[in-house]
């Protein structure tokens, strides 16, 4: 087994929490520095993605030279990861933990730019599949508009419908109105984005019906619903506990650097 094989079955022990690095990791090895350090039953992983491998990371961060993700079991690891963060580079800190930002913050004068909540279900838990809305395994192009109101491109959802992805979305008449979508965002987490109401149809619940009939779906199919949503996002943050989910992990970009 080689060190990254080694890398994602570490991480895959906590898959929801890890999210990040193991998509990142089966995106992007060929131009990341992967990096695993043992010590004796102790171990720390260290990951850094060039920013301008990542078209989201290379826009939002030009300045930056690399995005920094790291996972450890123990603290005690933690001087030996930093060690191999090269010298002088400006990084974003893409933290799963917030005790990585306090470790962090002794050397370094960081900035808080972003953060994220991350909800999942419970075990056990089913929602309800509403009769309104359709399912789609393919691209509907009438819903390319509302994904396009959510930053989502043509290119980014051919790529997710050609590994699975599906839309669950309500129509009136021929007009779509509200739409989601779920797809794979690592292995056996699943993504339930891209939600997206029309304002002339908003207050009627639309939304609500088509993230629980893809939760449904995903859980049926046996993987793991994700739903991420900004931490200033207050609409989705309320969509979620009011559907059940729970809260799963706190996810906070830092910055070393001056923007």
């Amino acid at each position: 087994m080689n060190q990254n094989d080694r890398i994602l079955l570490k991480l895959r022990k906590e898959p929801l929490k890890n999210v990040s690095l193991l998509k990142m990791m089966t995106s992007f090895q060929e131009v990341m520095k992967t990096h695993l350090l043992e010590q004796g039953d102790q171990w720390g992983v260290l990951l850094l993605l060039p920013a301008s491998a990542y078209a989201y990371d290379h826009r939002v961060y030009p300045q930056a030279d690399y995005i920094v993700f790291m996972d450890y079991s123990s603290p005690d690891v933690f001087p030996a990861l930093f060690q191999l963060l090269p010298s002088q580079a400006k990084f974003v800190f893409k933290l799963q933990d917030l005790r990585y930002r306090e470790a962090l913050s002794s050397h370094f004068s960081m900035e808080k730019v972003r953060g994220f909540y991350s909800y999942s279900t419970t075990e056990g838990q089913i929602f309800p599949k509403d009769k309104e809305v359709v399912i789609s395994h393919a691209v509907d192009e009438r819903l390319l508009p509302l994904w396009a109101a959510n930053h989502y491109t043509k290119d980014e959802i051919e790529d997710y419908f050609q590994t699975g992805a599906f839309s669950v979305s309500i129509f009136l008449g021929n007009n779509p109105v509200s739409t989601c979508l779920a797809f794979r965002n690592e292995e056996t987490i699943w993504e339930i984005g891209a939600v997206h109401t029309l304002e002339s149809a908003q207050r009627n619940g639309y939304a609500k019906k088509v993230v629980r009939t893809a939760l449904q779906e995903t859980l049926e199919r046996g993987f793991i619903p994700r739903y991420h949503v900004l931490e200033i996002n207050h609409a989705s943050i309320g969509l979620a506990e009011s559907i059940g989910l729970v809260p799963c992990v706190q996810l906070e970009h830092w910055i070393n650097y001056i923007q």
